[in-house]
């Protein structure tokens, strides 16, 4: 099974971020991370990693003058459902109100895509994370780690260009 399409190279131009507050999260950086490419963001809590990963993600814009591209496109202004990037939370971000089928499911469903065809796919994710069986089942029955890998499964079901993972 394909867990993440089309990769593309990522380059960071001039990229630095400064919230409404005068805190400056990032400074300015260049960073170009290759199609397939496994990174690995270290440093100390408050340092900018988590904004980084969302401005890539495109959850926040970076200041005046950056620029996120993916491959030749610049995509600085879309947003992230326009993107194509899987992204898991340091928290999961999972939705109480549905079952683990239905959480790993919901970009599919949004994408459009059909309830036989969904089912299958969610299958599919349940058993590469080891949680056949887990899919009718509340997010509140499940250890950390099975929410962990919920949140993976569901960042995977799109085929992400770009699976980003903050602190997973």
């Amino acid at each position: 099974m394909t867990i993440v399409t089309d990769s593309v190279p990522i380059r960071l131009a001039s990229v630095a971020k400064t919230f409404p507050d005068g805190t400056q999260a990032l400074q300015p950086l260049e960073l170009e991370i290759a199609a397939g490419e496994t990174l690995v963001l270290l440093g100390p809590s408050g340092c900018g990693k988590t904004t980084l990963l969302r401005i890539i993600a495109g959850l926040e814009t970076p200041d005046a003058g950056g620029r996120v591209l993916f491959g030749d496109a610049d995509v600085t202004g879309l947003p992230i459902e326009r993107r194509n990037v899987g992204m898991v939370f340091q928290s999961y971000a999972l939705f109480p109100n549905m079952n683990v089928a239905e959480n790993i499911g919901y970009g599919l469903r949004i994408r459009g895509m059909g309830t036989a065809e969904r089912a299958k796919k969610v299958g599919e994710l349940l058993e590469l994370v080891h949680l056949e069986g887990y899919g009718g089942r509340g997010i509140d029955q499940l250890s950390g780690g099975q929410r962990q890998r919920v949140a993976l499964a569901r960042a995977l079901a799109v085929r992400p260009r770009a699976l980003l993972l903050d602190e997973p």
